[in-house]
């Protein structure tokens, strides 16, 4: 009899009901991805608007968008300020797309066609330990993002907006006085590296990436503040890195890179720096909830997971490391600081 489910309790089926949203999450990144893509929050920056002006704004079906409109209502991103009026929540207003901590790009990342058909084929990952991006693909993302001009803009821009929120948490959360050369490896467009010298007046950087990623961090050193206070340098950093750093920083580069391939790096790393100088590892905090599920994507994606600190410091031992206590930042990704000094 208790299989009856006639006999369920109203406590089961609360359960049940709970799981069956749970399986629509899919339906939640595709409600947040539309939201984002038709610029909603940012046309309502000014003030309420009718779903009738925001169809008109948006080139929309207006029976459509007040379905949509209303499901946002419900997850906490719209209120209706006057009967047919809405505006943003506090979190709708981070999908805007100059807003502080603005998550808009990012949203169209995760909800883009890219992604998409490969989540279905996560199991593959989870079977093999590959990447179901790939086998779905047929080829890295990186390279299909450079095929792809569209989703390269929107993974670029996501980037810069993760960069700028995460480089002023680390800003904020190191000391970075002591340095007096800082080498920013896997650094992209300079973002964080311009950060940290706009604020240390005395700090020289170094800006190690790939050759034609360098080529396009130029124009963010040209200021009067910066002129002259950062080399660029091209090149790859599993075959040498840059002399002489008293820090080097690690910004969500161990994320999807084999043991192997950290350990390199690491020794690298060893050989290259100042007698007392130090390694700064950046990532998201695998044990929040953020942390958890992004561990999923970058499975999917590269076949790689966040590292935990215990992992963190048995590659640091095995490189001439030794970990020191982690450091939290107030960065909305929930970055967390892992320091290496010289065994």
């Amino acid at each position: 009899m208790t299989n009856d489910p006639v006999t369920q309790s109203p406590a089961d089926s609360s359960l049940a009901l709970h799981l069956l949203s749970m399986a629509l999450g899919v339906a939640q990144t595709a409600v947040l991805c539309t939201a984002a893509q038709l610029g909603l929050a940012d046309h309502v920056k000014d003030g309420p608007k009718s779903v009738a002006a925001l169809a008109e704004a948006t080139g929309t079906h207006l029976p459509t968008l007040t379905c949509l409109v209303d499901v946002l209502v419900y997850l906490g991103l719209f209120r209706e300020t006057a009967p047919g009026q809405f505006t943003c929540t506090p979190l709708g207003a981070l999908l805007q797309t100059d807003a502080p901590q603005s998550v808009r790009h990012f949203v169209m990342l995760i909800g883009g066609e890219w992604y998409g058909p490969t989540w279905p084929h996560l199991v593959h990952s989870v079977r093999t330990g590959t990447s179901a991006f790939e086998s779905v693909v047929g080829t890295n993302v990186y390279n299909y993002f450079s095929q792809h001009p569209a989703a390269l803009a929107v993974f670029q821009q996501t980037m810069s907006d993760l960069s700028a929120d995460e480089g002023l948490a680390v800003r904020d959360a190191y000391d970075f006085a002591r340095c007096h050369t800082v080498v920013d490896l896997g650094g992209g467009r300079g973002g964080l590296l311009a950060i940290l010298l706009q604020a240390f007046p005395s700090l020289q950087g170094i800006l190690f990436d790939l050759p034609v990623v360098v080529e396009g961090a130029q124009a963010v050193f040209q200021t009067e503040s910066l002129r002259g206070r950062c080399q660029l340098v091209g090149g790859n950093f599993l075959e040498a890195v840059p002399a002489g750093g008293d820090l080097y920083i690690l910004k969500r580069v161990l994320v999807d890179r084999t043991d192997d391939e950290v350990r390199t790096l690491f020794t690298n790393i060893r050989r290259a720096m100042a007698p007392h100088g130090r390694v700064l590892v950046a990532d998201p905090d695998g044990r929040s909830s953020f942390g958890k599920l992004y561990d999923m994507l970058m499975l999917m994606v590269f076949a790689s997971r966040l590292r935990t600190e215990a992992e963190v410091q048995a590659l640091f031992a095995q490189t001439g490391f030794t970990l020191t206590p982690a450091i939290e930042t107030r960065s909305m990704t929930g970055l967390r600081l892992l320091e290496g000094v010289p065994a």
